[in-house]
């Protein structure tokens, strides 16, 4: 930056000025004395370019000595003469130009960003010389027969320019050009590094500084992409990601994460928030067609840490968070008094009696009150005592104590980093434990990485990366607390396990009484009653992961403007997955109580077939992958430097392979490791218990599938591609790219082997034009427009081969193996392709202080796969084929500005905001069986979205308290879907409410600076959508978990004025099962309610110490950071529900998300 103060002190004839200057040009300053001496400086143009920029402070001086400071170091002379000052060359003596000779040298080197990373395309030039080059892909450059007393001019876009004098060899680094806003003048699609300015397609880049803005507590990198990048949704609950809407029913729906350079297929916790540099999000085919078929859902690249030139420097930042013990008062749960108050008035309707169950059945307690009264074996007196005390307790309170505590994470990440002209390295390591809020819980991460950097020989360079992660993960069996009844105590009076009336999952039907429970233990068979507490530590899930990840690339330097780069990445990902259900277990003592045989003579139980102990079931998963490439860069400029050709080709083979095995053992003893034979055959069949004192037998619970099952999926991808692009003038940029994939995965018909994918983009830069330059206040405008193709792969066993699953009869014949066609053979199975169309608008006003970028777009995906019918006698009744198709438009916005920026205080805000719409173009349409398949959204349909909601027009409740829908024509139906009487409605009577997916998404980032402290916010809206809200219903205390207000249902006549809540129809009226009430109440269009809300999503507040003494002993960049996550929400339901955390569909709660605090510590020394 030039800056320039200069103040009139003194008349012109007085011969004296005072002028303060740094890196001021000459014709500035010969500009400055003109007006306070009134001489003329008479020189050509082609002089002073010669010029050197000039530092000055001259007060009061003499105009001939300040003169001569201004000419001192310059190939220039001046002479006074009369009124004016004439500028010469300086001529050159014999022993100068001998000494210039021998004062030139050779000079190579390489440009880089702050982090080491190369900056291919940086302009060096040789400071008032007629010498400049440019950089080659790896950021080197090279000069021969250079004075050795030169000034290197290192410029890039986006980044601060530099002046170094000249040495034999030059690692010249970099810094950006507004630290404020961080520009970030190249995008990494992972193959090449583009600059902004050449882009036509439609991609965003976060750099270092805003990624580490917040803390990624969890150690997932992906939450700190949320409201940094348009166009991407991220779910913090879920963990899910999408980009631009979704563009597929069946196939891969994540985007493709991309890092340093190379796909990955492994578990993405084994990246590290904290080594993580930038990410580029990739959304259009212009950006992103490099990937051909696994691009249609964009791409994200990741590029992490290397190391840096100079000594060793040790980074350290240790974390510690929590989040408060869980509050299920916020789910509505219905109480204990209310809920004995309906069991009373459904016993009274007849829907329930003591002769629906059998002999062996538990029984509610409040039920088995109502029917001893019912039966008059207890008084009413008696009767109430004995409901007053069971209502008196509610075990929400304990069942949160039992289950579950506060979140407690801690995280350490330390690395050091260093290295020379050679060589650099980087060794880090991070470790994260995690008290989960369940109890009997623990997470546990560790990531070892290296990366190295090697400059061989003028020629060759070598990058090579490497990481290890362990994960551990261990949990115990928590119950859903809507599988137990409110008023049952857990635990006892000393905290030992009381038995809930039911079995695991709120079974009924199988569930024993404790007399008949009794009777079997007598016969010395297991206890056949269901303890929660118990289950939380008698069952133990542990999970081991260990990923493997190495890449290299070797870059050789064939000319100046081409090189040539040869790499590849392997991963390989290891997991075993130990379940261990003890003897303890509910399941366990259920299961071999059931397989028991009975000795013909003592009548005790024999457990032959499956045997006494415990169940461990091991699953063994392995993924590897791997990727080769082979790829020319080309980076050529005209000499007039108005011409620019660069790009890429190359060819890629990749291979994708993952297994699953898993093996149970019966009977095991974790003591001796010792495991029993089992009998499968007689496993796998259905026949009842042979001792009554167990019940009826669920068939459906021992499955050898369950147990027993491998699984294998290998792919393979061969791929050539070649990526340009053309700028001339640095005003019009045209790019294309095309992409050939071939894969394992589809048929042998050349015309889906062999599909190109391809795209075509031009972008005109308006700020370099000569009718803009006059303006400004505009610092960049460049109109951007791309068009292509790109594709995606199926996610399940589909392709040109047929799949079998294998089974056992175990109707007939156990011993009888059978298959089934999990998939038919399909050769004309092919890629999803989608369709792209971008428009999009990059602006920066009043030298950058606000710049942003606008797009809007249009996707359309063909050849989407969609489930087909088939015909039966064929083995199979559907199969997946190519023949849907979805769209998605929408809009993308970003901004950032500097709204105010000094030595002491400084404001930034950041804007994101994206809208999509969703249409399914094309679907078969399935046979109709229910509207319920429709309401319930399993049904996708044409002309909708993807995650529409269909619901019933309701029409409330007639005077028999039951709940009528509207049909197209406007007349009421009271629906019954059960039996012979079925009253049901079409398609074309249902309601559409809207989609369950966002359409409207905004990110309001602002952060201020304050001396030494630092504080910002972020506000995330998601809007456009709905979500149907559970209703309190009576039906559901005992299919599923009823809420609050459920007893304010219909009972008499005239009350439908007054509430929407269905009766109980008497026993063998329609609708008396319920299915009215669930249908056309709980899905009626009356209750489906917006789903628009605002979350703050992180508050920030950190602390930069600036000790001298900490800055003496080499310590540096310390910071104390607070962050508190998830602290409000704003949901224009209303703030008893929690959009984030309700299922849309059905309207059933989850526990909604809770605030988490965290205190980081950071330093450098």
């Amino acid at each position: 930056m030039t800056a320039l103060f200069i103040q009139v002190s003194a008349k012109s004839v007085a011969q004296k000025v005072t002028i303060s200057a740094k890196n001021a040009s000459l014709l500035q300053l010969f500009d400055e004395l003109r007006l306070q001496t009134g001489y003329d400086f008479l020189y050509s143009d082609e002089m002073l370019k010669m010029a050197k920029p000039v530092t000055i402070y001259a007060k009061q001086q003499q105009l001939e000595t300040v003169l001569n400071q201004m000419f001192r170091n310059q190939h220039l002379v001046y002479t006074l003469k009369y009124k004016a000052v004439i500028i010469a060359r300086k001529e050159e003596t014999l022993l100068d130009m001998v000494n210039s000779y021998f004062a030139r040298i050779d000079v190579r080197g390489k440009v880089s960003d702050e982090q080491g990373r190369p900056l291919p395309g940086a302009t060096v030039k040789a400071k008032n010389l007629d010498r400049l080059v440019i950089t080659d892909a790896n950021g080197g450059f090279a000069f021969t027969g250079i004075d050795e007393k030169a000034v290197l001019v290192v410029s890039y876009l986006g980044y601060k320019t530099k002046e170094v004098p000249v040495k034999a060899v030059m690692n010249i680094s970099i810094e950006l050009a507004n630290a404020d806003l961080e520009e970030v003048g190249v995008i990494s699609t992972g193959y090449q590094k583009v600059k902004k300015d050449q882009l036509t397609g439609a991609a965003s880049t976060i750099g270092e500084k805003d990624y580490n803005q917040r803390t990624a507590v969890t150690g997932n990198f992906l939450e700190n992409l949320e409201g940094k990048i348009p166009g991407l949704v991220y779910n913090s609950i879920s963990g899910e990601i999408s980009i631009r809407g979704v563009s597929t029913f069946d196939a891969v729906k994540r985007p493709l994460i991309v890092v340093d350079g190379f796909p990955t297929e492994i578990d993405l916790s084994t990246i590290n928030p904290n080594d993580v540099v930038s990410v580029s999000v990739l959304r259009d085919a212009a950006a992103a067609s490099i990937y051909g078929v696994q691009a249609s859902n964009g791409v994200i690249v990741v590029e992490t840490r290397r190391g840096k030139i100079g000594k060793p420097v040790f980074n350290f930042r240790s974390t510690f968070g929590f989040e408060a013990k869980p509050d299920f008062s916020n789910l509505n749960y219905i109480g204990s008094e209310e809920m004995i108050q309906i069991h009373k008035d459904y016993v009274k309707s007849g829907n329930d009696a003591r002769y629906y169950y059998q002999d062996h059945s538990a029984i509610d307690p409040v039920k088995m009150v109502l029917f001893d009264l019912g039966d008059k074996l207890i008084t009413q007196q008696q009767a109430d005592a004995k409901l007053a005390a069971i209502g008196s307790y509610n075990n929400l309170k304990d069942y949160t104590n039992l289950f579950y505590q506060k979140r407690l994470t801690k995280q350490v990440n330390f690395d050091v980093s260093g290295g020379n002209d050679k060589s650099t390295y980087l060794l880090g390591l991070n470790y994260i434990t995690e008290k989960p809020k369940e109890r009997a819980s623990q997470n546990d991460r560790i990531i070892l990485n290296a990366a190295n950097t090697y400059q061989l020989t003028n020629l060759f360079s070598l990058d090579f990366r490497a990481s290890y992660t362990n994960n551990q993960k261990k949990n115990g069996k928590i119950a859903p607390y809507e599988d137990l009844l409110p008023y049952e105590r857990l635990v006892d009076d000393y905290g030992n396990a009381l038995p809930a009336t039911y079995g695991e999952g709120k079974e009924t039907s199988y569930a024993v009484s404790k007399a008949y429970n009794e009777a079997a233990k007598a016969k010395g068979l297991y206890d056949m009653l269901y303890y929660p507490y118990a289950e939380l530590n008698a069952n133990s899930n542990k999970t081991t992961l260990n990923s493997f990840r190495t890449q290299g690339r070797l870059n050789t330097k064939i000319t100046n403007w081409l090189n040539l780069d040869l790499g590849g990445a392997y991963e390989n990902e290891q997991g075993i997955n130990d379940y261990l259900q003890t003897d303890k277990t509910y399941r366990v003592r259920y299961m071999v109580n059931i397989k028991a045989k009975k000795d013909p003579v003592k009548g005790t139980p024999m457990f032959t077939d499956l045997p006494q102990g415990d169940f461990l079931s091991k699953q063994t998963i392995k993924n590897l992958a791997y990727t080769l490439r082979g790829q020319f860069n080309a980076n050529y400029y005209s000499k007039d430097r108005k011409h620019n050709i660069s790009g890429i080709l190359g060819v890629e083979q990749r291979k994708t392979q993952s297994e699953s095995y898993k093996t149970t053992f019966f009977g095991y003893d974790g003591q001796s490791l010792i495991n029993k034979p089992v009998n499968l055959q007689v496993l796998n069949t259905n026949t009842p218990p042979v001792f009554s004192e167990l019940g009826t037998y669920d068939g459906t619970r021992f499955k050898s599938t369950n147990y027993f099952s491998e699984l294998s999926n290998d792919r393979r991808f061969r791929s050539f591609y070649g990526q340009g692009t053309y700028v001339y003038d640095r005003r019009y940029v045209a790019t294309g790219s095309l992409r050939i994939d071939q894969s394992n995965l589809f048929g042998i018909d050349p015309k889906y082997k062999n599909t190109p994918l391809w795209s075509a983009g031009l972008s005109w830069v308006l700020a370099e034009e000569e009718f803009i330059k006059p303006l400004t206040w505009i610092s960049t405008l460049q109109l951007r427009a791309a068009t292509g193709f790109n594709g995606n792969v199926p996610s399940s066993v589909n392709g040109p081969f047929l799949l079998l699953n294998s089974g056992l009869n175990t109707v007939f014949n156990t011993s009888q193996l059978y298959y089934d066609v999990a998939s038919p053979e399909n050769q004309s199975i092919r890629w999803e392709t989608t369709q792209n169309y971008n428009l999009g608008l990059d602006f920066g006003l009043l030298e950058g202080k606000i710049s942003g970028s606008v797009d809007a777009y249009y996707k359309k995906t063909r050849d989407v796969f969609g489930m087909m019918s088939a015909d039966p006698t064929l083995g199979f009744n559907q199969y997946n084929a190519n023949t849907a198709a979805i769209e998605n438009k929408g809009l993308e916005l970003m901004i950032n500005s500097s709204n105010f920026s000094s030595r002491s205080f400084s404001w930034r805000t950041g804007i994101t905001a994206s809208f999509n719409k969703n249409k399914v173009l094309a679907v078969q349409t399935k046979d109709k069986t229910s509207s319920v398949n429709m309401v319930d959204g399993t049904d996708l349909q044409k002309g909708y979205p993807m995650n529409a909601l269909f619901s019933y027009k309701y029409a409330g409740l007639n005077d028999k308290g039951q709940p009528g829908v509207y049909d197209r024509n406007g007349d009421v139906k009271i629906m019954n879907t059960y039996g012979d009487a079925i009253v049901d409605v079409d398609f074309e009577d249902l309601k559409y409410s809207g989609t369950t997916t966002p359409k409207y998404v905004v990110g309001l980032n602002n952060q201020f600076s304050v001396g030494a402290f630092d504080f910002s916010f972020l506000f995330m809206y998601y809007g456009g959508h709905v979500m149907r809200v559970q209703q309190p219903n009576p039906d559901d205390v005992n299919y599923g978990y009823a809420l609050k207000g459920s007893a304010n249902y219909w009972k008499q006549k005239g009350d439908e004025l007054y509430t929407s809540i269905p009766g109980f129809p008497e026993y063998g009226t329609p609708g008396y099962y319920g299915f009215a009430a669930k249908y056309g109440y709980t899905y009626g269009d009356r209750f489906v309610r917006k789903a628009d809300y605002i979350r703050l999503r992180d508050i920030i507040l950190t602390y930069n110490l600036k000790s001298e003494t900490l800055k003496k002993a080499g310590i540096s960049n310390t910071q104390i950071r607070f962050q508190a996550q998830n602290p409000f929400k704003y949901t224009f339901s209303g703030n008893s529900i929690d959009s984030e955390s309700i299922d849309k569909r059905t309207g059933i709660r989850s526990m909604p998300q809770q605030a988490f605090y965290s205190l980081t510590l950071s330093t450098n020394f």
